[in-house]
């Protein structure tokens, strides 16, 4: 399956944080766009991985210093912005320098922050969107809109308490199912997804 859509709201966020002057050379001609893998999975099976992922927490000492919160838009302008380009300038996917113009895209209420020593290292940011089955809403849709780490903090299970904090967020939500979209060079993202039950269900071209 092959899908094209811009009316998501994770889909209007990623065109703002694209590098506007990347292309593929894999994507047909018409599309010149950048390929994501769609991966998805129901909320009962998402729910069903939480004591795995706590059990990797628990048993991990390089958490121990370790909090999340939400992200605040009058504090962390500078350390966020900051720790999103050294993030994602080491990764493959098509990225642009994030400015503090384009902060205020993120909401407070479902972007999170992982908190070390003071500093900011990592975050998530989400979205909740309807949830369509053959063109009736039928519920809610989680979306994991993006996960980042700076690099030198990286391999500290850091993403695994993001994402536990994540699985709160949704369920809070009530969402029905999960959805992440993840760049189709991008093999560790799409490893770390993999791993908690997410099927790739088709391509989406941004």
């Amino acid at each position: 399956m092959v899908t094209t859509s811009s009316d998501r709201p994770s889909v209007k966020l990623r065109r703002i944080l694209f590098r506007k002057d990347s292309r593929e050379d894999e994507t047909p001609s018409e599309e010149k766009k950048h390929k994501f893998y769609v991966l998805k999975m129901t909320w009962d099976q998402a729910w069903s991985k939480v004591d795995e992922i706590q059990e990797i927490i628990d048993t991990s000492d390089d958490l121990r210093n370790v909090t999340i919160r939400n992200l605040d838009p009058e504090t962390d302008v500078e350390k966020f912005v900051r720790v999103y380009n050294r993030s994602f300038i080491s990764a493959p996917d098509p990225y642009r320098s994030l400015t503090h113009d384009d902060f205020k895209h993120f909401d407070p209420e479902s972007t999170f922050v992982a908190i070390l020593y003071g500093q900011i290292v990592g975050f998530i940011f989400l979205t909740v969107e309807p949830l369509f089955k053959n063109s009736l809403e039928v519920g809610k849709q989680g979306v994991i809109a993006g996960l980042g780490v700076e690099p030198r903090y990286r391999r500290r299970k850091i993403a695994f308490l993001l994402a536990a904090r994540a699985a709160e967020f949704f369920s809070d939500q009530s969402v029905d199912e999960l959805i992440c979209e993840v760049y189709y060079k991008n093999k560790v993202s799409y490893s770390f997804i993999q791993n908690f039950g997410m099927t790739k269900t088709g391509i989406i071209y941004l």
